[in-house]
């Protein structure tokens, strides 16, 4: 399958997926990934498991960098700097994203859009794996982003999206943690980049705990959307 925009180009795709320990879960992801994305970058928190080498099992081609772990908005960072494609998919490892749900964000980027992201609020989409306090959390920063920004956000703290890559460096982000998708979101606004959130499904992480602290990691999402504001 050939990816082609509404100009008849053709478009190769990256995903870009980082890892942390996910071995277990490995299975659960790679083996799903669609036959037409022409590069998978994964960036790999220096597990102690046995995660690369499962990953090499379904995707021999598979590009692995090895860096110090540094928070998954590092990774994605590094990976974005190492795709290659004219689309890059960012996606996480634990099987709570679901791959067959690729090519529905890629469809707007592909009609004209510069970002789709998915939304767990919109209908069709949903979460088994968000808890209440996170709900409460995630529709607090949505209404502050909306009314500090002017944006029409659903949802904001769910990392399931793609880009152009030309509008990755409009909107170079530096958050190391979590946080990255707040300020992806702000930064995508800020920019005038053209948005479109699509339905998405998040399921519950298939094995082992996340890394995820809802406190810790809710208080630097809470500082970003302060320091945005006050950013030129």
């Amino acid at each position: 399958m050939t990816l082609i925009n509404k100009h008849g180009e053709l478009k190769n795709v990256s995903v870009v997926i980082p890892t942390l320990n996910e071995e277990s879960n490995i299975k659960e992801v790679f083996p799903y990934i669609p036959d037409f994305i022409d590069e998978i970058v994964v960036v790999d928190g220096h597990s102690k498991d046995k995660t690369r080498d499962e990953i090499l099992k379904f995707r021999k081609n598979a590009k692995i960098i090895v860096e110090n772990p540094a928070g998954k908005g590092a990774a994605v960072r590094t990976g974005f700097e190492n795709a290659t494609g004219d689309l890059i998919v960012m996606m996480d490892a634990d099987g709570s994203h679901d791959p067959k749900e690729i090519l529905k964000l890629l469809e707007p980027v592909l009609d004209g859009y510069d970002v789709s992201k998915g939304s767990r609020m919109l209908p069709g989409g949903g979460s088994t794996d968000i808890t209440p306090f996170r709900r409460f959390g995630n529709k607090l920063f949505v209404t502050m982003v909306n009314t500090l920004y002017g944006a029409k956000y659903t949802d904001l703290c769910y990392g399931y999206r793609a880009f152009k890559k030309e509008a990755l460096g409009k909107i170079y982000c530096r958050s190391k943690g979590f946080e990255i998708e707040t300020e992806q979101s702000i930064r995508i606004k800020k920019a005038g980049l053209r948005v479109k959130e699509v339905s998405s499904f998040e399921a519950r992480r298939k094995n082992g705990d996340s890394n995820l602290n809802s406190f810790k990691d809710g208080w630097r999402i809470l500082k970003v959307i302060i320091k945005e504001y006050f950013k030129p």
